[in-house]
């Protein structure tokens, strides 16, 4: 399974092609295969936002530490 990070990597890329120009570019991760053209920049734009979201909030790992006194 591909992870968020590495999906991140490829929409950039996406977002990149699209900014510098490429009419059509492609997005394959898994057994997803999609293709935008420069009219769904919004649309990559915000799949890159919760991408981003989803890395913030996994990487967010909280620790508990329990003890017990012995008698």
């Amino acid at each position: 399974m591909i992870s968020d990070s590495e999906k991140l990597e490829i929409i950039e890329k996406a977002i990149l092609e699209l900014q510098s120009g490429k009419r059509v570019t492609s997005v394959t991760y898994g057994d997803v295969h999609v293709q935008y053209a420069g009219a769904d920049l919004e649309q990559l734009l915000k799949l890159r936002s919760q991408i981003k979201a989803n890395l913030k909030t996994s990487s967010k790992r909280q620790i508990v530490f329990t003890t017990s006194k012995a008698t």
